[in-house]
């Protein structure tokens, strides 16, 4: 993102490396120890694809709706950048001094990638004793069939930003799995991410 500087950019990247070294389809979280400012008064909202700029829009309006319902001043992006090509450094920097923000959400998806996993499959296997994969605690399911299970997987990447260092002081990188429910998961998405920073002390609540 060119609101950061290449220095910034490069401590993000390797953040976000070390964060991607956990359990791959568990959400990952990050919050800078040396952040002690209090929580931020006003969020800059901007929602990325890793292709284009479809559905910025109802991305970005769907999570300002979200932390102004929490009591949280929040601006979509879309309000104060062109939506219809990639803005340039002194537009996105322009774009965050006009809304008067002290913080920017963003939010990038990676592309989705076929994926697959060995799992033990659900439901007992005749023979092998009553026991059902994940109710019988410890000694149930051993014998109970693998299989492997296809699916597709992307991440949602989202990083919270102070405007004043231009330095990312949260990040929230939680795995996606259906192309398909991608729009119908996005409220609980949305919800997540404002738990999370209210829970770690980054809003400001009206």
């Amino acid at each position: 993102m060119h609101l950061l500087s290449l220095r910034t950019l490069r401590w993000l990247a390797a953040v976000l490396l070390v964060a991607g070294c956990a359990t791959p389809n568990q959400p990952t979280t990050w919050r800078d120890p040396g952040y002690t400012g209090s929580g931020f008064r006003k969020l800059f909202v901007v929602g990325l694809s890793s292709r284009d700029l479809t559905d910025q829009r109802g991305f970005e309006n769907l999570m300002v709706s979200t932390l102004q319902s929490a009591g949280v001043v929040a601006v979509p992006g879309w309000q104060f950048m062109p939506t219809d090509r990639t803005p340039d450094e002194a537009t996105i920097r322009a774009a965050v001094a006009r809304s008067g923000a002290d913080a920017v959400l963003l939010a990038r998806i990676s592309d989705f990638s076929s994926q697959s996993e060995m799992v033990i499959a659900p439901g007992p296997v005749i023979g092998y004793g009553p026991g059902v994969y994940g109710g019988a605690g410890m000694y149930g399911g051993w014998y109970q069939p693998s299989v492997d299970v296809h699916y597709q997987r992307a991440t949602v990447y989202t990083t919270l930003f102070e405007v004043r260092t231009a330095k990312p002081v949260w990040t929230f990188n939680p795995p996606t799995f259906d192309p398909a429910t991608l729009q119908q998961d996005a409220p609980k998405y949305a919800n997540r991410v404002v738990d999370l920073l209210q829970s770690n002390g980054l809003l400001a609540v009206r």
